[in-house]
């Protein structure tokens, strides 16, 4: 189960996210996990989700997109939105609210931090 302080949005990304999950915990744990649940607390109610190849097939695509743009050092312009307030990786995504030139120098310079 997932929990989202909204309510559901027009769009896949919270059935993305949760499948991911769901993939994450098969790969650990060598089970199927079939379905899920998302619970929106804006409108109290949970939504069951089937975990369907489709789905499946979309997180492998974003996933092998987000590779590529790491291998080329790329990252990709954020447009920011209401919602980024609540995002947990903000200070990343967001030069504008971390003060950085990009989430790279950003990265960068967490690593070389790390190192010492």
């Amino acid at each position: 189960m997932e929990y989202k302080r909204g309510r559901p949005k027009d769009d896949d990304i919270d059935r993305l996210q949760l499948c991911g999950q769901a993939m994450c915990l098969e790969e650990m744990l060598g089970c199927p996990v079939e379905r899920g649940a998302l619970y929106y607390g804006e409108i109290r109610r949970r939504e069951q989700v089937e975990l369907t190849r489709e789905l499946r097939e979309k997180v492998t695509a974003m996933l092998r997109e987000m590779h590529e743009y790491q291998k080329r050092g790329y990252t990709p312009k954020v447009k920011p939105e209401p919602r980024c307030r609540a995002c947990s990786l903000r200070e990343v995504c967001l030069p504008v609210l971390c003060k950085n030139p990009s989430a790279d120098a950003y990265l960068q310079k967490a690593l070389e931090t790390e190192a010492l």
